[in-house]
């Protein structure tokens, strides 16, 4: 496939920066997306394939991006409850959808010969996700991380990132609700499973 996709250096304040496989997967699923509506032949079905849309197994991209279909699954459950993509999922396949595609990646037609190559290196944004208030008040972290059931304490989130001036090392921080996302992450890897509790070896 030729082109070009633009990549955001605020990508490195996001949690995709610290999982080396969930940017694999959406790098793919931004390459992999149409540039143009199109009727496409998936499995003898014909579909229609909108701008920013992709038809999505989840064998073939784990044979194709060397990640299990498990993590797969949880990176795109990652991916939803960002905002980031949006989800039509059959018992075969799945239509993915790049939440606001065209605001991020639609540069016009796609320039040829010098343009093109200037047009390349200038290409330096991505969307990571939609616009957010930073820092976010007390409640907005609260309400997000009770819709996730996370058990995450939104006035030690808070605290812990002002101290920090709001920032993901050197970077200002892009996505606070990312943040939230890679606490849950780590909480859930921290939590010992009833076994690992009663000293059972797995």
């Amino acid at each position: 496939m030729n082109g070009w996709i633009r990549l955001d250096r605020g990508i490195q304040g996001n949690f995709l920066w610290e999982e080396p496989e969930a940017l694999k997967l959406w790098i793919y699923l931004l390459m992999a997306a149409s540039l143009t509506d199109k009727a496409t032949a998936f499995n003898g079905q014909m579909l229609t394939i909108k701008r920013g849309q992709l038809v999505f197994g989840l064998n073939a991209a784990s044979a194709r991006l060397n990640i299990s279909v498990r993590r797969l699954r949880k990176y795109l459950d990652w991916f939803s409850a960002d905002d980031m993509i949006d989800k039509q999922v059959t018992n075969k396949f799945s239509i993915i959808s790049i939440t606001n595609y065209s605001k991020y990646q639609d540069v016009g037609k796609q320039a040829s010969g010098k343009s093109q190559a200037t047009a390349k290196q200038r290409a330096t944004t991505i969307q990571v996700n939609k616009e957010q208030s930073i820092p976010p008040t007390v409640d907005e972290v609260r309400a997000y991380c009770d819709s996730r059931s996370n058990g995450i304490d939104p006035e030690m989130f808070i605290a812990f990132y002002e101290a920090r001036g709001w920032k993901i090392g050197k970077d200002r921080m892009k996505s606070w609700k990312a943040c939230v996302v890679t606490w849950e992450k780590r909480r859930q890897e921290q939590t010992p499973t009833r076994e690992q509790s009663w000293g059972v070896e797995l």
